[in-house]
């Protein structure tokens, strides 16, 4: 459900609105952890055959004991609970560009929102995976950048950008933010007491032999 529009600003617009498409959305979150996750029961066969065996033929204690185990449980998760967290939480997932700001609205039950001013990014990114070739039918993911999204970990510094996932029209939607960004910077930046009441300024041409 698109809620967004609950904590826009007084004269706050939005400009642009989208949610992922479901299915590159769906594999390219849960399909490394799904992997790792048969994996890792993989491993666990000679112990599940066992307490199957145990429950079928023997005393059961082994063989219920194996729900207790806490490797049998991540494996469990691995394999359904991402995918279902993502199934359940996709219908929440909304993005929206407005006049002020973008909005990103997350959740499974509850509602969790992103907000991001445009002076405050430093880069953005279009990402174009596998699963929005095979899925996503021209979908794709918006990357944006902050000085908060900039990171340290024992590794070094790490960019955790802010994401867009699987929108449709990804190079479009990402143009078209380049402009409203750049536009708006401008008039944030712009002085106010010689601001006129158009300013055409950040749409002329550079030209590097003009002195």
């Amino acid at each position: 459900m698109d809620e967004i529009k609950n904590i826009l600003e007084q004269n706050e617009n939005i400009l642009w609105e989208g949610s992922p498409k479901f299915w590159p959305f769906f594999f390219s979150g849960s399909i490394g952890t799904l992997i790792f996750g048969i994996f890792w029961m993989i491993f666990l066969i000679p112990f599940i055959a066992v307490a199957v065996y145990d429950i079928l033929f023997g005393s059961h204690l082994f063989g219920f004991g194996i729900l207790l185990l806490p490797h049998f449980w991540i494996g469990v998760v691995l394999i359904f609970g991402i995918p279902l967290y993502l199934f359940l939480s996709y219908k929440n997932i909304h993005y929206a560009i407005t006049d002020k700001r973008v909005i990103m609205q997350r959740g499974w039950i509850g509602r969790s929102f992103e907000t991001i001013d445009f002076d405050q990014v430093t880069n953005t990114e279009v990402n174009v995976g596998i699963f929005d070739k095979l899925f996503g039918g021209n979908s794709g993911s918006i990357l944006i950048s902050t000085a908060g999204s900039f990171t340290y970990t024992r590794q070094g510094g790490a960019v955790k950008p802010y994401t867009m996932r699987n929108i449709l029209n990804p190079y479009q939607v990402y143009k078209f933010f380049e402009k409203v960004e750049r536009d708006i910077k401008t008039d944030i930046e712009y002085p106010n007491k010689f601001r006129p009441a158009e300013n055409p300024g950040y749409k002329t041409d550079y030209d590097p032999n003009k002195k």
